[in-house]
């Protein structure tokens, strides 16, 4: 799929074969976009991945990624206790700390998934890019019936790019970046950033149904964590990449020579590169109002 193929197929509407790749219990708008996934119906969600992070809430990669593995079955299981959805486990550390691809249940899946498929898979990616990145290099030859939406890195004229899901394996963000698969990149800062939630919209949520009241039940602890602003707002990042597949009115793209991330942890360009795609803007609005919609409607088995 060239990227302008691949733009246009954004914007085509068809229902999708996606694979989601979450670090689901580092925050707590990975269960929004696992729910997003899951109930969208331009989304044929194939499998979810659990991808690692470490911070204070883990106690290392592997320690993240299992969490995140046990998290990933938790909503599951709020959306249909009768869940058939398939969840791997992903990496147990980066590629940055291996020195190279870091072989999971997650990566494998990935390779043989993609190679058996009769159309181009949708990889969301939520988190650091170790699945990925390992999954390509041990079989570059899955960048042709892929494509990879990754929230990772932040706005092209920064000269920062210490984004949580970059830099927690900056090594496997160079490698997605140099392999050539085609690529939506989203960067947080400055762009999707403007998805903020508040407390009234999160508890806008509660009583609708299961997914719906945990959801507003991990907000309301954040939000009293917080120290019960009521001027509290938190960014709920991750629900961009299943929104761009099921509203792509809501995203404004456009393709570019991919960029390079530095050693130096700075962008670089080179105007021969392969092209990828980029977000340079999405609509709160839309996002939000999509979301809630899809999450409200469901009815619990």
């Amino acid at each position: 799929m060239t990227i302008e193929q691949f733009l246009a197929d954004i914007k085509s509407g068809r229902t999708k074969k996606v694979i989601l790749d979450t670090d689901a219990f580092n925050e707590i708008d990975d269960q929004y976009a696992i729910a997003y996934c899951y109930l969208a119906d331009s989304i044929d969600l194939q499998a979810v991945y659990a991808a690692p992070f470490h911070n204070d809430k883990s106690d290392g990669f592997e320690d993240g990624m299992v969490k995140s593995y046990d998290e990933i079955k938790k909503v599951l299981a709020m959306l249909d206790p009768d869940y058939t959805t398939p969840v791997f486990e992903g990496s147990r550390t980066t590629i940055e700390v291996s020195g190279g691809p870091v072989d999971s249940p997650a990566a494998r899946h990935l390779i043989d998934f993609v190679k058996n498929s009769d159309e181009v898979v949708y990889v969301l990616a939520i988190g650091a890019i170790t699945n990925i990145a390992s999954a390509l290099m041990m079989d570059p030859s899955i960048k042709d019936n892929m494509v990879v939406i990754w929230l990772g890195g932040n706005q092209i004229d920064s000269d920062n790019l210490g984004e949580f899901n970059l830099v927690q394996d900056f090594t496997a963000g160079q490698i997605l970046l140099n392999s050539g698969v085609p690529l939506l990149l989203c960067p947080a800062w400055f762009i999707v950033c403007v998805l903020t939630t508040n407390i009234e919209l999160t508890r806008d949520l509660m009583g609708h149904n299961t997914v719906c009241d945990y959801l507003a039940g991990i907000s309301e602890q954040t939000w009293k964590d917080a120290g019960s602003n009521p001027g509290w707002v938190r960014t709920i990042w991750d629900i961009a990449a299943p929104a761009i597949l099921d509203n792509p009115d809501c995203a404004q793209m456009e393709i570019i020579p991919a960029p390079i991330f530095t050693d130096q942890r700075v962008y670089a360009f080179d105007s021969t590169r392969h092209k990828m795609l980029y977000l340079k803007s999405i609509n709160r609005e839309k996002v939000f109002d999509a979301t809630w919609k899809i999450l409200k409607a469901h009815k619990d088995k």
